[in-house]
């Protein structure tokens, strides 16, 4: 009876034992995978995707409608990336002791939308204005966004996936390498299609401009923090 006792008390310490290695393969890391989980690396795919279609087609987009030369282009490419730091320190330090995670995920998410519908011709002639402020609404938002994801999925991981080779940071990384990719080959095949279609038209949801591959992501994503 005491064997017995003891087996069982050797066999509990094992388990627990086992559940905290780190995973050997990413098969098994992609079983420790939750839909929580799923939906943050979804989410991670999306905004990196959007990055890259806004940063790799400025130029193309830019000079065939606005005429910018190259160092217009690398002067507005500059100015998004000076605002990275500074909105990041005013979330970290002020908005995020506001609001929770969740509600800053909704926010930047939407805000993501309307930088992606404010791309679009509607009414008014397209123009410089309009595509600045989209481009820099499009950006701030993402880097919020991109901040308040992976806080979340840092607390929503296994904890067997933050050791070892094949942890959360390298399924993150791949997520973000493959909408980069992804986005790449976007832009690729919306190079087919003549310029002067790439605004609102219905043969060119790939197009580069309308981004609508990327309005689709974000209609998908709104109701994403709702299904934890």
């Amino acid at each position: 009876m005491d064997e017995d006792a003891d087996q069982d008390c050797d066999d509990s310490e094992e388990a627990p034992e086992e559940s905290r290695q780190p995973v050997n393969s990413i098969v098994a890391a992609y079983r420790l995978l939750t839909p929580s989980v799923k939906v943050q690396l979804l989410i991670y795919f999306m905004l990196k995707y959007v990055m890259e279609i806004l940063l790799s087609e400025s130029s193309v987009i830019t000079t065939y409608y606005f005429n910018w030369s190259t160092s217009t282009v690398a002067v507005f490419l500059a100015g998004l990336g000076l605002t990275v730091l500074p909105v990041n320190i005013v979330v970290g330090s002020y908005i995020s002791n506001m609001f929770q995670d969740r509600q800053l995920l909704l926010a930047s998410e939407i805000m993501v939308l309307i930088g992606v519908l404010l791309s679009f011709q509607i009414i008014i002639p397209y123009s410089e204005p309009q595509y600045i402020c989209s481009g820099l609404l499009l950006f701030v938002s993402a880097e919020v966004l991109e901040g308040v994801n992976l806080s979340l999925l840092s607390r929503v991981m296994s904890s067997r996936l933050s050791r070892g080779t094949y942890n959360g940071g390298l399924l993150s990384t791949e997520a973000g390498t493959l909408a980069r990719v992804v986005a790449d080959a976007t832009i690729t095949l919306a190079g087919y299609v003549r310029r002067s279609m790439l605004l609102n038209r219905w043969a060119t949801l790939l197009s580069i401009d309308n981004r609508s591959l990327s309005e689709m992501k974000c209609l998908l994503s709104l109701g994403v923090p709702f299904i934890w």
